[in-house]
């Protein structure tokens, strides 16, 4: 399956969450310019990430046809100063997705200095968005909400292979009352949630639930659902 619908909120093979009913497209974690960070670190990489990025947002827009796109926290990667490879990239993106949808950003906590790349490309910045009970937050922090969409956790699932290969495949969680997103890039593994204790979670909001009841939907080349966190770590 390439999308499934949980309490009026759809999930999809595109790493993004969409509410039919406002016509709102949600993808989170970015992390514009990691290539410039790691190679400053001595890591050399292509900077290939931008093209699959700007591919899958479009696969988004083209299947959905958002009104609004809610980028939902650390839309750049670097937490200092604005890197050049980040500057360029970001507005290009940013000019990218406004020819084709309204955007907003949501803060997250690698998003120091963005409001002025998202000033010069006339984009708003928010710490949250609420869409009737739904709020949507980076995660970083905590916030009130009767249901929540944070982003922040990067969540992936481990798999082994015939031969002994691991394979890490990005993943939604779901709750009752919370969607966390994958991340929208290539470059940010984030949690195994196979393997991660619920004190070692990145996120407060997670923290405070039984994360064991967690479903989690992996994205392939289609939707996986691989049953709750607590049973997948019983098989594993």
């Amino acid at each position: 399956m390439h999308e499934i619908e949980k309490d009026g909120i759809i999930i999809s093979d595109l790493y993004a969450a969409f509410l039919p009913e406002h016509q709102i497209a949600i993808v989170s974690d970015l992390h514009i310019g990691y290539e410039g960070v790691l190679q400053r670190e001595g890591v050399m990489i292509p900077k290939y990430q931008k093209k699959i990025l700007m591919e899958r947002i479009e696969k988004i827009i083209e299947r959905f046809e958002p009104r609004l796109l809610i980028i939902n926290g650390d839309f750049k990667h670097e937490f200092g100063k604005n890197l050049r490879q980040e500057w360029n990239e970001a507005i290009e993106l940013l000019n990218f997705i406004k020819s084709k949808t309204d955007v907003l950003l949501i803060r997250g906590n690698h998003d120091n200095f963005l409001k002025t790349i998202a000033s010069k490309a006339g984009v708003r910045v928010v710490e949250s968005y609420k869409v009737d009970e739904i709020t949507i937050f980076h995660g970083h922090k905590d916030m009130e909400g009767r249901r929540k969409i944070i982003g922040h956790e990067h969540p992936s699932v481990s798999l082994r292979d015939a031969i002994g290969a691991i394979i890490k495949l990005p993943c939604f969680l779901i709750s009752e009352h919370i969607v966390v997103l994958p991340a929208l890039s290539p470059l940010a593994s984030g949690t195994d949630v196979t393997t991660t204790e619920k004190e070692d979670y990145l996120s407060p909001v997670l923290k405070r639930e039984d994360i064991k009841k967690f479903e989690i939907y992996a994205i392939a080349d289609n939707l996986l659902f691989f049953s709750t966190i607590g049973k997948v770590r019983q098989v594993l």
